[in-house]
């Protein structure tokens, strides 16, 4: 509080001060000035008359100056006439500076100094020091003559003009400053009652600042101040009316602003909930919005890209020249483009991008910016591969036993084949080629239908030991050819599961006929089952030839066959265990393999027993 008010007394106070420092500093500049000139010109009247009477004194003749025994010499005369506050002494010396005469003024002291020697430099000035006092002392020297002859020297000094007051100025020093100070204080009586209308102007501000309204300052003044105040007030009155405008204003941005923002978060939120990756692009071609499914799909931050060129967030070259192009475009040169690249952190997927135009509401013609659709396309893509690689696939597996029975159709309408044994031969690889392919059309009808979610299970209830022994019956009967060693271990007592038998059979016999095409000579395949406490296990293994690990990841793919030549030598269509496991997953249960090259194959069915799905659906 003592601090504001030493402050607000400065403030009121303070031209005042700043006056009588003023005057101050201009007294010390006048007479810092007065001393300086005052010394010059001592210093210029010492050296005229030093240089004159030492000129003078040098034409007399030397016994003049230096007088006989009871004579007055010239240089007694010129001292007692000598009125100079500032002289100090004048002696005569012999060519080897030995005083011969001398005059000085009382306490004055000569000091002792060698004299020039070159003819040229005899006479002169120069500044010496009085060593036990430490005045200054400028002398005058000129040689003497005796008859021609150089006889010596004369040394006229005088003290050097000091810097300050004498004696004799201190009343004029004394009436000019007076005369500084009493106009100090009529010019700062004058200022304050020129400058008092403008204080009390100041009051009425900070009363109008407090109160924050603006109204009309009303002052009483005169002569310029007057008009001064008319005008001020006329700024006041149009300074409030403006601020009244703004206000109004003010509130109309604001509530622009508010449903700006409104339209602005609905359009954000339609863009967020939008399945493709949206940027949008304004005139400049700088991102103006995108949503956050691009920002995942391209790995980077919204305030990474929002504002920005796309060379200075994109690494992708393709998509920063595709973008970059709608940079400036007009209606007339716009024209929508697609491209399709791979994230630089996800190679495996492909990303189509498509630009379309977006145009002014208000004008049709006025092309306000570029939208961007980013869509992942990599299921699209690996769909129409897949479909290509499936009609290729199934196109190859059914040329080749149609072409095995279009031969052998020829051969029986020729000659050689009306033979008994080779009709015969026909009719057996006919019937065969006929049921490969029939389970082959079967096999792609039941995993097409899977695929499609159109195929329903009848779950019913089944004995599985007697669908397991059908089962292997029947491939072990089909496998006697072959030499193979089949081993049946089933329980005596299996738990009954709640399946469909009919798909469940093909695919345990998938399984079955797997384990015997891929078998060795004199191999073996065994089926066993059994049980947890919630589930029961089908396991189907075989002593063949065996699956890598790396194929392992494969096997379950449609048309997918080892590239090794013990499994090209087989025919297939690389459809029976994909088909196996799409039943087995429509049980809900797992189908596991494990194997090893040359170490034979075991594969796995785990479902859940009848009780244990009552549980579930309870």
């Amino acid at each position: 509080m003592r601090l504001n008010k030493v402050f607000s007394a400065w403030n009121r106070e303070r031209l005042g001060l700043t006056m009588i420092v003023a005057s101050l500093a201009v007294i010390a500049v006048t007479v810092f000035l007065l001393f300086f000139y005052q010394q010059k010109n001592e210093e210029t009247h010492i050296r005229e008359q030093g240089t004159n009477l030492a000129r003078v004194l040098s034409r007399l003749p030397l016994e003049q100056l230096v007088p006989g025994h009871n004579q007055q010499s010239a240089l007694s005369v010129l001292k007692h006439s000598h009125t100079d506050t500032d002289f100090a002494y004048l002696t005569v010396v012999d060519v080897r500076g030995k005083p011969l005469t001398e005059i000085s003024s009382p306490g004055a002291i000569i000091p002792q100094a060698p004299l020039p020697t070159d003819p040229a430099s005899w006479l002169g000035e120069r500044s010496l020091v009085i060593d036990s006092s430490g005045l200054g002392i400028q002398e005058f020297h000129a040689p003497l003559f005796d008859d021609g002859r150089f006889a010596g020297h004369i040394r006229l000094g005088y003290y050097s003009p000091g810097f300050g007051l004498k004696p004799g100025q201190m009343p004029y020093f004394a009436t000019f400053a007076l005369v500084i100070f009493l106009l100090t204080p009529m010019f700062y009586f004058l200022v304050r009652r020129e400058i008092r209308p403008l204080q009390r102007v100041n009051s009425q501000m900070d009363s109008l600042i407090e109160k924050a309204h603006l109204s009309r300052v009303e002052v009483a003044a005169s002569g310029e101040l007057c008009e001064f105040m008319d005008r001020f007030g006329q700024f006041i009155n149009s300074a409030q009316h403006r601020i009244q405008q703004l206000e109004t204003d003010h509130s109309g941005l604001l509530t622009s602003t508010k449903l700006i923002d409104y339209k602005r978060s609905r359009i954000e939120s339609v863009l967020h909930s939008l399945p493709d990756s949206v940027m949008v692009l304004d005139e400049s071609g700088s991102v103006s919005l995108l949503n956050a499914k691009l920002a995942a799909l391209l790995g980077v931050r919204p305030e990474e890209v929002i504002g920005k060129k796309p060379h200075e967030w994109c690494k992708d070259e393709s998509i920063i020249e595709f973008l970059a192009g709608y940079a400036g475009k007009s209606f007339r040169s716009f024209n929508s483009d697609s491209v399709e690249f791979s994230p630089a952190g996800s190679p495996e997927k492909t990303v189509l991008v498509t630009s379309y135009p977006l145009f002014s509401p208000k004008n049709a013609s006025q092309l306000l910016g570029t939208l961007v659709l980013f869509r992942d396309v990599s299921a699209e893509k690996i769909a129409k591969e897949s479909s290509g690689e499936f009609i290729a696939h199934v196109a190859h597996e059914l040329k080749t036993p149609l072409n095995i029975i279009a031969m052998y159709s020829e051969t029986l309408q020729s000659e050689v084949g009306r033979t008994e044994a080779f009709m015969i031969e026909a009719a057996n690889v006919i019937h065969d080629e006929s049921e490969r392919v029939s389970l082959l059309i079967n096999n792609i009808l039941n995993i097409t239908k899977i695929e499609m979610g159109s195929m329903s299970i009848e779950r019913k209830r089944v004995k599985l030991r007697d669908l397991l022994e059908d089962a292997f019956q029947a491939c072990a009967r089909s496998g006697k050819s072959e030499n193979i060693e089949f081993k049946l271990d089933l329980p005596r007592e299996l738990s009954a599961v709640a399946a469909d038998k009919d798909l469940l059979r093909i695919a345990i016999n998938n399984l079955l006929t797997n384990a015997i095409k891929y078998n060795r000579p004199g191999g073996s395949v065994e089926l066993s089952a059994e049980e947890t406490a919630t589930s029961v296990l089908i396991h189907v293994r075989d002593s063949g030839i065996g699956i890598t690990e790396q194929e392992q990841d494969r096997i379950f793919e449609k048309f997918y066959r080892s590239e090794r030549d013990a499994i090209r030598e087989k025919s297939g269509h690389g459809l029976g265990l994909p088909l196996a496991r799409e039943i087995i997953h429509l049980h809900h249960g797992t189908l596991e393999v494990t194997s090893g090259p040359e170490e034979g194959t075991e594969f796995t069915i785990e479902i859940a027993k009848e009780t244990d799905l009552l549980q579930q659906a309870v």
